[in-house]
């Protein structure tokens, strides 16, 4: 079936989409994108994925008009209407834009190229946890801006790969002794009964779902630490799990052949996972 998309003012099938090979996004991977769940045909936590978004074009230098994010709403409404959008995914991605030479100077003036999208991904059910997932650690060797959510993700993919070309679901990431977070998601740890994540910096993303979980947590009177988490805390924690967008929890019982805790899902992961569905349910 196919799918409509927006791209730069105007509504058209996503097969006929094309943009310049003179883009910027193209030439340098100079841009920003946003990934923002749909649920029961609604844009989830709009504000917060959108405020992101907003933070990341400020921090790579371009330009947000102040009716940016209202607009960018109205278009993904109107997306889910005519691709009748219950469940589904889209991607928010906008490039500094066309420029006629290619030149690492942009000029002031670029108009940005906007592409929003949809993609489907399928959720992980509450019983595809219970057998937990696999996960590596591989140093973090992207660059000192991952707080940034870039489309330039050549590092990302690269240890995305390197985890599912050796049986591992996810790759975490370790930077000067300290867990950041995984290729395409945020890591929680429990160690001693402590539930801890990775302090908010250059050297990882401020995830969205990462926020929703800590805050669901403290309103459930469950303490969260955001601190530093050695590469020892990670290995002999007694749980770990990953959150993002597209899958809010994601049980790690084994990392690089080595049972973490008990080597089955723990408490807290399900926990997680709970508290999340509950809030998306009662949306």
């Amino acid at each position: 079936m196919s799918q409509t998309i927006y791209l730069n003012g105007e509504y058209i099938n996503r097969d006929d989409a094309k943009i310049s090979i003179m883009d910027r996004g193209f030439l340098f991977g100079d841009g920003v994108y946003e990934l923002i769940p749909i649920y029961n045909s609604k844009p989830f936590l709009i504000n917060k994925h959108l405020q992101r978004l907003r933070s990341s074009m400020e921090l790579v230098g371009m330009r947000t008009s102040s009716g940016l994010t209202e607009n960018l709403e109205q278009i993904m409404l109107e997306l889910i209407s005519r691709n009748q959008y219950v469940n589904h995914f889209f991607y928010v991605h906008i490039t500094r834009g066309y420029q006629s030479s290619r030149n690492h100077i942009y000029s002031e003036d670029i108009k940005h190229t906007i592409l929003i999208m949809g993609e489907e991904y399928k959720v992980f059910s509450r019983e595809k946890l219970e057998n937990g997932f696999k996960g590596c650690v591989r140093e973090d060797f992207r660059w000192m801006k991952s707080n940034i959510k870039s489309i330039s993700l050549l590092g990302n993919v690269m240890l995305k790969n390197y985890a599912a070309q050796n049986g591992f679901y996810e790759t975490l990431l370790i930077r000067d002794n300290k867990l950041t977070e995984g290729s395409a998601s945020n890591i929680f740890v429990v160690k001693n009964g402590q539930v801890m994540t990775p302090n908010l910096g250059v050297e990882l993303l401020p995830g969205v779902t990462r926020d929703l979980l800590i805050e669901l947590f403290r309103k459930n009177n469950i303490v969260v630490e955001e601190t530093d988490v050695t590469e020892d805390d990670l290995l002999t924690s007694e749980e770990v799990w990953c959150t993002s967008s597209t899958n809010y929890c994601v049980p790690i019982t084994e990392i690089d052949n080595k049972k973490i805790g008990k080597g089955n899902v723990g408490d807290y992961s399900y926990k997680s996972y709970d508290l999340i569905s509950n809030f998306i349910s009662a949306l």
